[in-house]
């Protein structure tokens, strides 16, 4: 593995604290204009750790609209298959 020094670490700390700040301005529409701030807009330090949990529309496609995983469709045609064979060999 390759060594990294300080400032590597710094500059991709302050990189994924970017990317999601325009998340919480951008997608979530909150923006220091408001009277009461949101958290991660006070403390940005905070965006370092974790992930943001978004529930919209946008983020959560196959959720809201019920469109089933690719797993769970290839499983559901296997058993169909051993469903078919089964009833087939009587």
């Amino acid at each position: 593995m390759k060594n990294r020094n300080r400032a590597t670490t710094r500059h991709q700390r302050r990189r994924v604290i970017q990317q999601k700040l325009y998340v919480v301005r951008n997608v979530w529409g909150r923006d220091e204009k408001e009277s009461i701030l949101h958290p991660f807009i006070v403390h940005p330090g905070k965006l370092a750790k974790g992930k943001l949990n978004c529930s919209c529309r946008m983020c959560k496609y196959d959720k809201n609209y019920q469109i089933p995983k690719s797993t769970v469709v290839s499983k559901l045609e296997l058993m169909q298959q051993e469903v078919d064979e089964y009833w087939s060999g009587i």
